[in-house]
């Protein structure tokens, strides 16, 4: 095996995948987090959810939709990189979906909570 993390990403150069899995953190572009419904942010549910529709993505949408809560579901497409932007590394910096943003979090202030496990006992 490769002695070193670079030379690893350099022998996948070739992969489908190479674009998304770089050693390197942090966001890759510019672009903010949508909010509300189509974007309309004074319409917004307390609750923001960023995913796909995964096994983890669907996971916290049902636990969603049995407590009735007020969310907005926005898709993150993670094959175009969406899950690398500005906005979605503030809500969760592992780049990873699913990620939510409790608006009325703690203090009243906004909550970012990452993994589906996490985001799920936060609900409960």
């Amino acid at each position: 095996p490769p002695g070193r993390i670079e030379k690893l990403y350099a022998r996948t150069a070739d992969n489908q995948f190479a674009g998304i899995n770089r050693p390197t953190a942090g966001p890759r572009s510019e672009a903010a987090l949508e909010v509300g419904p189509k974007g309309d942010a004074s319409a917004a549910a307390p609750l923001q959810l960023y995913s796909l529709a995964t096994p983890n993505g669907w996971k916290v949408g049902i636990l969603l939709e049995e407590l009735g809560a007020s969310y907005d579901a926005h898709v993150i497409n993670i094959g175009a990189g969406q899950q690398f932007t500005s906005g979605f590394v503030g809500a969760n910096p592992n780049s990873k979906i699913p990620a939510l943003v409790d608006r009325e979090g703690p203090g009243n202030k906004p909550f970012a909570v990452m993994e589906s496990g996490a985001i799920m006992l936060y609900l409960a």
